[in-house]
């Protein structure tokens, strides 16, 4: 049962120290039980009517709508209207008392959400413009609280993108003028810190840290820890587990690797929440290949079918390389197992998809002669 405070007991509710009320909500916000999160801090909102800290994590519910599948924008308004409501309440509180700790921090946390799904959905100008907005809002919280650990996970994020981004958009080089310089390895220093002594930010600091290793450092093998300890503490959350899965595989550890994604799949099956289609297609296509090397051909042949039929005629270019890669592993299956006719029907497939990694060529080079086991 959900224990929240009388009405007019908003000042109970704070993150200056472990209040398990919250983290309950948090745990539910990770585990994806998203219906449950927004029930749980819509009761403290209408419990606290004028505090901040009920709408935050509500927006946070709809964050994490939006990470489980970030290709797919339908949630995105959805979290903006729960973000700028945080804002207002802040900014109401604000007009009170401009020193209101919760609201500076809460106000700023919304804005550098905002910028961080901006700066995803490749509105590098307007991502800019919020950590302008935000960052000093987050250095005053600091000053008003020098030693709570959640409070550094903004500036953290702020010190790392802020030196990384402008070379890789250059943009957004002109409004950089105008903000602090970055410090990439303060920020990665920060996350590790707020990832091992925050309390409610703990978590969101481990996935950055995680995903951050992953595509910006390019180096998987300090992404995976951080994906596993994720994942051992929130075993329903499919993103966890999805990462932790392809991370394993990318790093050769195939068995503990398929072991996650044959999971995967049957909670697809089984509609757990999280766990989607597009997860599924790239679980298929690497328990194929797994097959694949250990010469299990007629099982990969029926999981690269599977891509395949999952793919259909989706314009994710994610899913279309795997329905690349799918149809060639299957064309040259069916040519070692002397069924031509399929082969010369996969490689087709391959040509009528966008090129991956050579797709086409090698697809060409197929159709003049059939595979041959060693051939690449």
């Amino acid at each position: 049962m959900l224990c929240v405070p009388a009405r007019g007991e908003e000042s109970e509710y704070t993150i200056r120290g472990f209040d398990p009320r919250i983290q309950q909500g948090v745990d539910l916000i990770y585990n994806l039980r998203f219906a449950e999160a927004e029930r749980h801090f819509q009761a403290v909102i209408e419990a606290a009517p004028d505090n901040p800290l009920g709408y935050f994590f509500r927006a946070m519910v709809a964050w994490w709508r939006v990470l489980v599948d970030l290709d797919d924008e339908s949630h995105d308004e959805a979290f903006y209207r729960a973000l700028q409501e945080c804002v207002d309440v802040c900014d109401r509180r604000l007009e009170q008392d401009p020193m209101d700790f919760d609201a500076i921090l809460f106000k700023g946390g919304a804005i550098g959400f905002r910028g961080r799904l901006r700066g995803d959905r490749g509105q590098y100008l307007k991502a800019a413009r919020d950590g302008l907005r935000c960052l000093p809002l987050l250095e005053k919280s600091r000053e008003l609280e020098p030693t709570n650990k959640d409070i550094l996970f903004g500036q953290a994020i702020y010190h790392y993108f802020a030196e990384v981004m402008p070379k890789e958009h250059r943009m957004i080089r002109p409004i950089m003028v105008f903000l602090p310089d970055g410090d990439r390895a303060l920020g990665l220093q920060q996350l590790e810190e707020v990832a091992r002594e925050g309390v409610y930010a703990r978590t969101e600091a481990a996935y950055f840290l995680a995903q951050i290793y992953r595509m910006f450092e390019e180096d998987n093998h300090q992404a995976l820890p951080w994906f596993e300890k994720l994942y051992a503490r929130y075993p329903d959350n499919a993103l966890f587990h999805q990462y932790t899965a392809r991370l394993l595989v990318e790093l050769g550890r195939w068995r503990r690797g398929s072991a996650l994604y044959e999971e995967y799949v049957r909670r697809k099956l089984a509609d757990q929440a999280g766990y989607h289609r597009h997860g599924r297609i790239e679980a298929e296509y690497y328990l194929g290949k797994y097959a694949y090397f250990k010469r299990r051909f007629p099982e990969a042949a029926e999981r690269f079918a599977v891509v395949d039929r999952l793919v259909g005629d989706s314009e994710r270019e994610r899913d279309r390389a795997y329905a690349v890669l799918a149809n060639l592993l299957l064309g040259q299956i069916r040519d070692l197992q002397g069924r031509r006719e399929e082969a010369v029907a996969c490689y087709e497939r391959v040509r009528d998809l966008p090129d991956y990694a050579g797709s086409r060529k090698k697809a060409k080079g197929y159709l003049r002669a059939a595979y041959r086991e060693g051939e690449e």
